[in-house]
């Protein structure tokens, strides 16, 4: 009977070997050297992924249901199609990480470095994100419900088509695309969209106070219900 471990695991990786949709459920991976990877579909539940590096592994479609993840390195990697839940993310390294269509629920991110990161499709549930940095991240048609946008640095970001819906934001957009973009029903705090294109925004049911558009052009802009005060041109 074929029973994977974290050693023979090691071993594979370090031969260039792929482990595909292989049962790694409750390894300790913790200081394992990982990185590039091929994990696609794997079963990481319960893993012990402290200190881990996988930079630039391929973790599409696994499953990490109770993984522990503590100075994770992540620089690179991809997890698209991942679904990654109640988890703290806050200590790993995550510059340069693809995640295409997953989703982040409840998931703690504060004062992390997304730089250049893809997460084009991804959706965030009910995540405080707070002191992010995601200059120069690839978000078309990021999804963030339900969350606290606070402090964050959005920096020459392509985020066409995103949606803000019911969310709380009191950041600021610097030379960003989000053309398409819905906040309907967000609530905005001394927000700043600087020399950003707004075009075709929605607005509609928006409550603003301090709103800062300088340099943005926003034609087409749906504001049906939208409630701003100390707008600043």
């Amino acid at each position: 009977m074929h029973i994977m471990t974290a050693q023979k695991l090691f071993d594979y990786v370090s031969e260039g070997r792929a482990v595909e949709s292989e049962n790694l459920r409750g390894l300790d991976l913790s200081n394992l050297d990982l990185g590039a990877a091929n994990l696609r579909g794997s079963d990481l539940s319960q893993a012990n992924l402290t200190g881990t590096n996988l930079q630039e592994a391929h973790l599409e479609r696994v499953t990490l249901d109770g993984a522990i993840f503590k100075d994770t390195d992540l620089r690179g990697a991809n997890l698209s199609y991942v679904q990654i839940m109640d988890m703290d993310l806050s200590t790993c390294k995550l510059e340069r990480l693809t995640a295409l269509d997953a989703k982040f629920i409840r998931v703690d991110l504060k004062d992390q470095s997304l730089k250049s990161a893809n997460l084009t499709g991804s959706t965030f549930i009910n995540a405080p994100l707070v002191g992010l940095d995601f200059q120069q991240a690839h978000l078309t048609n990021l999804r963030l419900l339900f969350c606290l946008v606070e402090s964050c640095t959005f920096e020459e970001c392509k985020m066409a088509g995103s949606d803000f819906g019911l969310s709380i934001l009191n950041t600021t957009f610097k030379r960003v695309d989000l053309s398409r973009s819905s906040f309907m029903g967000a609530t905005f705090r001394d927000i700043k969209f600087l020399e950003s294109l707004l075009k075709e925004i929605d607005c509609t049911l928006v409550d603003a106070e301090g709103m800062d558009v300088t340099g943005s052009l926003y034609p087409g802009l749906y504001s049906e219900g939208f409630r701003v005060k100390g707008l600043k041109k």
